[in-house]
């Protein structure tokens, strides 16, 4: 099995780490391989870049949450499963910890596959996915951001606050939990529709068939858009949100 590895690599801890990671799954008869970039900081050259992520059976992430949705948009893009490995903190979509390496393919026995529905969102000719959240932000800490939101062929209302999360069934125990949205089942075809500190209470959180569109304008001033905590861009006019084609295939226990 050919496995293509996203890690974490900001602290000697992590970087150590990513080496261990790769000789075990190497000696338990894995071949795999690396960025370019992850390679050449790990090994000082090129030789761990054996072949794409597209080339791969298998892409792993080597972190917490975070290094998972990271490792998420390659596997969308390389349309390869994704198998998280938690070496941070909570891991809560991953599917083994870094302490069972040693026993890799006993473990990865036990796992199947979980289709996960995904957030699209067009910007400058790129399209952008989202497996927990998009998120439409106040500009600035000190500010207010005011939004009108549509729901495609539902209802229209407006958000005065600090913005707006649409988010996926995987992200609703995310950010959408803190900002007191729903806890939705994974397997339920929805999106929840979310505000942000809304200034009127009267303002609450949707759960809207997955199908629907969600389009939001900026009524003054500009916003900012997030997706999976990643900065993409201001805009200060009409952003339009929507189900991706394609799906994460996501290897749990």
């Amino acid at each position: 099995m050919k496995i293509y590895i996203r890690s974490n690599n900001f602290t000697d801890i992590q970087q150590k780490q990513a080496i261990d990671c790769i000789e075990l799954l190497t000696k338990q008869g894995y071949t795999c391989s690396v960025s370019d970039h992850t390679s050449r900081l790990l090994y000082g050259n090129e030789s761990h870049r054996l072949f794409s992520p597209e080339e791969s059976d298998l892409i792993i992430s080597l972190g917490g949450d975070g290094a998972l949705l990271s490792a998420a948009k390659v596997a969308i893009r390389a349309d390869k499963p994704l198998l998280g490995i938690n070496s941070g903190r909570l891991g809560y979509l991953c599917a083994m910890s870094y302490q069972e390496l040693e026993d890799f393919t006993k473990v990865f026995e036990k796992c199947s596959i979980s289709e996960r529905s995904l957030l699209s969102f067009e910007h400058e000719g790129q399209t952008h996915y989202a497996v927990n959240d998009i998120v439409v932000s106040k500009d600035d800490f000190g500010k207010t951001v005011d939004l009108h939101v549509e729901i495609r062929g539902q209802e229209e209302f407006e958000v005065r606050g600090d913005g707006v999360i649409i988010c996926t069934p995987t992200g609703s125990t995310a950010y959408n939990l803190s900002a007191s949205g729903p806890r939705l089942d994974v397997a339920a075809q929805v999106f929840a529709v979310t505000p942000i500190c809304a200034h009127d209470k009267n303002i609450y959180s949707r759960v809207i068939d997955d199908e629907r569109e969600v389009a939001v304008l900026v009524n003054h001033e500009s916003a900012k858009i997030y997706c999976d905590g990643t900065y993409i861009c201001d805009f200060d006019h009409k952003a339009l949100f929507k189900k991706a084609k394609q799906r994460l295939k996501l290897y749990l226990k």
